[in-house]
């Protein structure tokens, strides 16, 4: 019965996580709320995806993978995008920045809220000025703080170097 089943497609598993992670950053200014449901969404997902591996496909196959490949890099490229699309959304269409930088804005003849047109460039500068500094602290931090973590590199430097004393050792023994 087992041998029957369709076989599991990760593919597709992980394309839902970065499309929903993707809706999540890129838009987390215009909808704050989209974190908790995306959370809901979640617990949801696991549930139905633990259905569908141990009910309706064969089980997959373990492989060994140094990390997560180009999901990895597509994630990252979402990060840095969210930066831009959230301080656009915030300059462009959120009445805080009004009520931050009343001058730069008025009201139009059908009540709809415009930049005026001669100090429309500083407002401008203003949101990619938010992004820049953005993307200088995400940089900042990815700098700072390092990707594995030192506890852990002393523990692989200690496994290789016994590794190495062993063989050496065995190297010897077989030597004479």
């Amino acid at each position: 019965d087992h041998c029957r089943r369709d076989p599991y497609e990760q593919f597709d598993d992980y394309m839902e996580i970065v499309i929903q992670f993707g809706y999540v950053t890129l838009f987390a200014s215009a909808y704050p709320l989209a974190s908790l449901v995306s959370v809901i969404a979640n617990y949801i997902e696991i549930r139905s995806d633990c259905f569908k591996i141990s009910k309706l496909s064969q089980r997959p196959r373990p492989l060994r993978t140094d990390g997560m490949g180009m999901w990895l890099t597509l994630l990252s490229s979402i990060v840095w995008l969210s930066a831009l699309t959230n301080c656009l959304l915030f300059g462009f269409t959120s009445g805080q920045m009004m009520e931050f930088l009343p001058d730069f804005y008025h009201i139009d003849d059908t009540n709809h809220l415009r930049l005026h047109d001669k100090n429309s460039w500083v407002l401008i500068f203003i949101i990619f000025g938010m992004e820049r500094l953005l993307l200088f602290t995400g940089m900042l931090i990815n700098a700072i703080i390092p990707d594995t973590p030192p506890d852990v590199m002393d523990a692989i430097e200690r496994k290789l170097f016994i590794m190495e004393q062993e063989t050496r050792l065995v190297a010897k023994e077989k030597a004479e």
